[in-house]
């Protein structure tokens, strides 16, 4: 994926990965915020301009999926460790009403602001990055600055995992307040659905405990509702059993995709086993238009079952990771191909049926033609963009495992009445900030495409595995949080009356508009 193209970029044009400019001046009003938290907490922090260039300042700064967040320049980096370093912050910066806040778990939000700000505050979590697990192992404490893959390991020694990310490299909370997607999420439900307490510090620097029994709204609008309700400092997850697992990647030839995409269309409708999982990633450099394909295979268990992944591991490949090894070890390895650092990039998404029969196998490979198409008309030979179009299959199981796990509900309204869905999604990274107009108006164009054409070459085609229901439920959440772009109404998707509650709990426990009015997000108009 999109790691490949940094090698690429550094072997063509001879410069480093990461193009990253200087910190640039800052507004006094933020200074001056820095100061008053320097002076009235003990919560450590790096300042600009005195700190400018330290290790945690310059990674705080710089170290984002979209290198474009580092264009932007903090006046000071605040890294608390616990929920009362968060709360002192916040305490001080009611003070200063006009000052810009960011908070930073992992850094891989494409959106620029959303984690990042220029002349704020930004509250990186990176010191709050512990894993911890329950004496009778059956609940884990989750840090949100820890990743993925530290998380994971943490908890291996113990038999457990925590559902959560499929690519290392991405932060806990970023990915636990959008919902999340697991490869376990057909056995145990989405990420969300496995939280069951999240410690939050409120606008007014009020430290809450959120769950089934206390602040329930809040708990509820936290499954899926993002970052505009409060700063969540610990996440208490339920704990699943975890052994040696397969899986890892393997590169194909775009000779292959067709071949491909009609394995994935099969695989979401007839899904083989619920310990399976797969992500499809077509991409296409236009440096030299090299086009392949990238499969992304997991299975929980040392060896996939006769009859999961056959077909495709049957497939000529060019790379092939796939081995039997340890979970957080798998992610780790996913993340040296399909992370972003040093590149701009825009990350799009939404949601379509995976349709039965010809009719599906015709739609996934309509969508890549279509795709391909687009990028190779645009002309961009000698031009260095990387466009990837992603198929994440979502069949029905996972809903039914999401009500399992989480009888309450999450936010997203899936069910298994609609049948299986394909969360659909696009990135487009480039190098500097002559592309970023460029890159924003093609990335929404292919998803555009994607979303349209469905409705209009297949109207009233059910999805495979339908049973009942609206038909247009089948497109719903319209826009997965995490893969959603900061222009796209992921929050209305919900539908009215979710959309209609989640105001009013945000106005409940956020009377004075500290999130909405301070902070970048998705948010509640």
């Amino acid at each position: 994926m999109a790691g490949l193209l940094s090698s690429v970029l550094e072997g063509v044009l001879g410069v480093p990965s990461a193009i990253l400019g200087a910190p640039s001046p800052v507004p006094s009003g933020g200074m001056a915020a820095c100061a008053a938290i320097a002076a009235n907490t003990q919560v450590q922090m790096e300042s600009w301009p005195v700190n400018q260039y330290t290790s945690q300042y310059s990674t705080a700064r710089t170290h984002y999926w979209n290198a474009a967040n580092a264009d932007r320049t903090p006046a000071c980096v605040v890294l608390p460790q616990n929920a009362q370093d968060v709360s002192d912050a916040i305490r001080v910066l009611l003070g200063y009403p006009d000052i810009g806040v960011a908070v930073k778990s992992g850094g891989h939000n494409a959106n620029v602001g959303f984690s990042s700000t220029d002349g704020g505050v930004l509250i990186s979590m990176a010191n709050s990055n512990s894993t911890t697990i329950s004496p009778d192992l059956q609940t884990a404490y989750l840090s949100p600055g820890a990743t993925w893959a530290q998380t994971l390991a943490a908890l291996e020694p113990y038999g457990k995992a925590a559902v959560g990310g499929r690519i290392g490299d991405v932060g806990v909370g970023g990915l636990l307040l959008g919902c999340g997607l697991s490869f376990l999420s057909a056995l145990y439900g989405l990420p969300c659905d496995n939280i069951l307490n999240y410690e939050v510090v409120l606008s007014n620097a009020s430290i809450v405990n959120a769950n089934a029994t206390s602040n329930t709204d809040l708990f509820w609008a936290l499954k899926g509702g993002g970052d505009q309700f409060g700063i969540v400092t610990k996440f208490t997850v339920r704990t699943v059993p975890i052994g040696q697992v397969w899986g890892g990647y393997r590169t194909y030839s775009s000779n292959y995709a067709s071949q491909i995409l009609n394995l994935t269309q099969d695989f979401t409708a007839n899904f083989p086993d619920l310990g399976a999982g797969i992500i499809v990633t077509l991409e296409i450099v236009a440096s030299n238009l090299d086009q392949f394909v990238t499969v992304f295979f997991f299975y929980n268990g040392p060896n996939p079952p006769p009859g999961s992944f056959d077909k495709f591991l049957s497939l000529p490949f060019t790379a092939d990771t796939t081995k039997t090894w340890s979970y957080s070890s798998m992610l780790a390895s996913n993340a040296n191909v399909a992370s972003v650092y040093g590149l701009r990039y825009l990350l799009r998404g939404t949601t379509i049926p995976n349709l039965p029969s010809t009719n599906g196998t015709d739609l996934v490979n309509a969508n890549y033609n279509n795709f391909v198409s687009y990028v190779l008309k645009l002309g961009l030979l000698k031009s260095f963009y990387q466009f990837v179009l992603i198929y994440q299959p979502m069949p029905y199981a996972i809903p039914a495992a999401s009500e399992r796990a989480n009888p309450l509900g999450n936010l997203l309204g899936l069910s298994t009445n609609y049948g299986d869905q394909m969360w659909m999604a696009s990135t487009v990274s480039w190098l500097t900030s002559d592309g970023d107009s460029s890159g924003r108006s093609m990335i929404t164009d292919i998803i555009n495409d994607v979303a349209s054409y469905v409705r209009a070459g297949y109207p009233n085609v059910k999805a495979s595995n339908f049973q009942s229901g609206d038909l247009q439920a089948m497109f719903a959440p319209a826009t997965f949080m995490n893969d959603a772009m900061s222009d796209q109404p992921v929050l209305q998707g919900y539908g009215n009356a979710t959309y209609q509650r989640l105001k009013s709990v945000q106005k409940e426990y956020d009377p004075i508009g500290f999130f909405p009015g301070r902070t970048n997000g998705f948010k509640l108009t």
